[in-house]
């Protein structure tokens, strides 16, 4: 975990300290706003104190917000919070060894390079995977991001009365939940893939070892087999997303309905898991499924057979300790929608 906790000990040399007796992540999306409260209990040893997850209705997330904050127990002045989708960007670039300050020059200049915004337009870092090896050659991570989603952000966030320290982006939040607390089922120096499946967007991180290499969205998420249900056996979009969920009997009917779906995706993968085993000269050996349209009865297989790769689904919370309050309400369903939550609650501590 040497990447990750590297990264994370430089955010946390930017953001001021304080006292709080939790940690609490923010997943603000559109159509549903997710939160997780972390408390430390030691080395590695984390406690969900407690978990939201809202749907927004009509447009209004800063409504669904607070009645999500109105949740939390401990005191706390600031939460962590990320961006995603159109107008982000993640490049992991291989450039020639040099001191970060050579890099922030090289980086200002060759910018226009590596994203396809005007820079005026956009916030951009960087951050270098592998400093302290002796190699010729050294990967970094660049990220971008439109100013506008920013600045609305940090406008969304003071309407709340909370400070922002930091604004981070989803699939970076993801790899600090995934490396914590899967790193025991990983093999060093394998390739290994995991895929967020969202509502409308998948977002597909590729580790070599125990770096992210390669992150893509994919615009197909849970939204897109629910219309396809809906279109094939001729159902309202709650009927369809209700079946979709719990199809009991009429499973093999559901996967004939979605399947045109599931093609479109592994199009988008192959080329994406291609491009990976070309530029690396490794090919993925793992692929696992996290995020609320992962639970999708028979995708697991379809994606195996296809792909033919093991696929598994990963539980976001596995290495959580969770009371019993919390588990009683905790759903599996809500499990699986929490790895971007937890892993910006995980800044804290890492």
């Amino acid at each position: 975990m040497d990447f990750l906790k590297n990264y994370f000990s430089y955010i946390k040399g930017l953001i001021p300290q304080h006292s709080s007796e939790c940690s609490i992540g923010l997943d603000i999306g559109p159509t549903e706003c997710k939160m997780a409260v972390v408390k430390s209990q030691g080395e590695k040893i984390f406690q969900l104190l407690d978990f939201a997850i809202e749907p927004v209705i009509s447009g209004h997330i800063v409504e669904t917000l607070r009645q999500i904050l109105k949740r939390v127990q401990c005191p706390y002045d600031s939460v962590y919070s990320a961006v995603s989708g159109r107008g982000t960007l993640i490049r992991y670039i291989p450039m020639p060894r040099m001191s970060s300050e050579d890099l922030q020059r090289s980086f200002e200049i060759e910018m226009d390079k590596y994203f396809p915004f005007p820079r005026d337009q956009i916030y951009a870092d960087f951050y270098i995977l592998n400093p302290h090896e002796k190699t010729m050659q050294m990967a970094v991570m660049a990220a971008a991001c439109r100013r506008e989603i920013i600045e609305e952000r940090i406008k969304l966030l003071t309407e709340l009365g909370l400070k922002t320290y930091f604004i981070g982006i989803n699939p970076v939040a993801l790899a600090n939940t995934f490396n914590i607390f899967h790193s025991e089922k990983k093999i060093r120096d394998s390739a290994v893939a995991l895929m967020d499946m969202g509502e409308s967007v998948s977002t597909l991180t590729i580790f070599l070892g125990e770096q992210p290499r390669f992150t893509r969205d994919i615009f197909i998420g849970g939204r897109d087999f629910t219309k396809k249900i809906s279109q094939r056996i001729n159902l309202s979009f709650e009927e369809a997303e209700a079946l979709k969920n719990n199809p009991h009997e009429r499973l093999s009917q559901v996967i004939e309905a979605y399947e045109d779906v599931v093609r479109h995706m592994v199009h988008e993968m192959k080329l994406s898991l291609d491009y990976f085993s070309t530029e690396y000269n490794q090919d993925v050996s793992v692929l696992f499924l996290t995020g609320g349209a992962s639970l999708l009865q028979g995708l697991t297989d379809i994606l195996q057979k296809v792909l033919e790769i093991q696929v598994s689904l990963w539980d976001p919370l596995e290495g959580l300790k969770i009371d019993a309050v919390i588990s009683k309400k905790l759903q599996r369903q809500d499990s699986f929608k929490l790895g971007v939550a937890l892993g910006l609650a995980l800044y804290d501590y890492d």
